[in-house]
C-alpha cells in the first residue's frame, strides 16, 4: 500500500511540473505569454533577459536597454539609485505605464515628468475605436505612426517624442464624448530625457508592444527603432505574482538546471530506477534493461557512463 502511494505522489508531482512547464503563462506583460495581452512577440524580437533582481542591474549600461513595462507596484529608493546610476553611466531607460506606478520612480529621481492617469481619446484618428488613437514618432531621419491602447498622457515633457493628433481629448468623466472643459490635443504620450551618459524614455501606455498591439500601425518598427542594436533587460520584479507565476518560475528554474547533460542522465536514471524498485526483477537483468531501454530513447548517450550512474545511485 504505501508503495503505491508513493508512486503515485511521485507520478503527481512529475505530471504536475511538466504541465506547468508546458503551459503558457497568461499574466499581462509576461514574455512567454502568446495571448492578447502577453510580450511573446516582442519577446521574440529582442531576445531580453529577465532582470530577477536589482542587483543583477549592471553599473556600466553603455549598449543596454532596461524595460519597465506597466509596473504594479511602487518603485523602491534603492531601485531608484540603481536605475539612475545605470543611465548616468549609458543605459537606456523605457518606462512604459498609464496607471501611475511609474511616477513613484520619476518622483525618487526627481524628474519633472508625470504621468497623468487620465484617458485619452481620438474619434477621428484611430485604429477601431476612440480608445485606439494614432500618434507619431518623429526622430531625425523619418516619422512612425503608432497605434495607442487606452493611454494616458504625459505632463512636463520638455522634449516629446511622439504626440496624438489636435483631435484627441482627455475624457475626465470616462463618458467616452467630449465635453466642455476636458482638454484637446495635441498631448505628449512618449517623452525623453537625458540622464547623464544615458536616457530615460517614458511612455504613458503600458501595451504599445504587447501581442495584439505590436502588429498593428509601425508599432513593432518603432520599437526596433528606440532600441536599435542594444541588449534588452525585462524587469519582472514589478509584475504582480499569482501562485500560476511562481510555481512555473520555481519549475523552469529547475528545469534550467537539468540543461546539462550529466544532469539529465541522473535525472532520467533516478526516475526509472525509481519506477523498477518495487519490480520483482533480479537486479543485473533491472541494470541491463535500464540501460538499454534509456540507449534507445537516447543513442548518442554514452553507455558506460549510465552502467556508472546506474551503480552509484543503486549503492547510495
Amino acid at each position: 500500500m504505501m508503495k503505491t502511494v508513493i508512486m503515485s505522489l511521485t507520478l503527481s508531482v512529475i505530471i504536475c511540473s511538466i504541465l506547468l512547464a508546458l503551459y503558457p503563462e497568461v499574466n499581462d506583460f509576461r514574455l512567454g505569454n502568446p495571448f492578447w495581452n502577453g510580450m511573446r512577440e516582442a519577446d521574440s524580437l529582442l531576445k531580453p533577459t529577465i532582470l530577477n533582481s536589482y542587483s543583477e542591474l549592471p553599473t556600466l549600461g553603455y549598449n543596454l536597454t532596461l524595460l519597465l513595462i506597466g509596473p504594479e507596484r511602487d518603485f523602491t529608493v534603492d531601485e531608484a539609485e540603481a536605475i539612475k546610476r545605470f543611465m548616468s553611466n549609458g543605459g537606456q531607460v523605457i518606462l512604459a505605464d498609464e496607471l501611475g506606478y511609474g511616477n513613484t520612480l520619476l518622483e525618487k529621481l526627481n524628474l519633472p515628468v508625470r504621468i497623468d492617469g487620465g484617458l485619452v481619446l481620438d474619434p477621428l484618428f484611430k485604429e477601431r475605436n476612440a480608445k485606439l488613437p494614432k500618434a507619431r514618432y518623429i526622430s531625425e531621419s523619418h516619422t512612425v505612426e503608432v497605434i495607442l491602447n487606452h493611454a494616458s498622457i504625459i505632463r512636463g515633457c520638455s522634449k516629446p517624442i511622439l504626440l496624438t493628433t489636435s483631435y484627441s481629448y482627455l475624457d475626465i468623466n470616462m463618458n467616452n464624448a467630449w465635453d466642455l472643459g476636458e482638454e484637446k490635443g495635441p498631448f505628449t504620450v512618449g517623452c525623453i530625457l537625458k540622464i547623464g551618459e544615458g536616457e530615460l524614455i517614458v511612455f504613458s501606455d503600458s501595451s504599445l508592444f504587447i501581442n495584439s498591439m505590436i502588429i498593428l500601425g509601425q508599432n513593432r518598427e518603432f520599437l526596433l527603432d528606440i532600441i536599435g542594436d542594444r541588449k534588452v533587460l525585462v524587469d519582472s520584479l514589478h509584475w504582480s505574482q499569482t501562485i500560476f507565476t511562481l510555481a512555473k518560475s520555481t519549475v523552469m528554474q529547475v528545469f534550467e538546471i537539468f540543461n546539462t547533460v550529466e544532469a539529465r542522465y541522473t535525472v532520467i536514471v533516478s526516475a526509472i530506477l525509481l519506477i523498477v524498485k518495487f519490480t520483482p526483477t533480479k537486479r543485473k537483468t533491472i541494470n541491463r534493461i535500464l540501460v538499454e531501454e534509456i540507449l534507445k530513447l537516447n543513442p548518442s548517450w554514452d553507455k558506460q557512463v549510465l552502467e556508472k550512474l546506474v551503480r552509484e545511485i543503486r549503492s547510495g
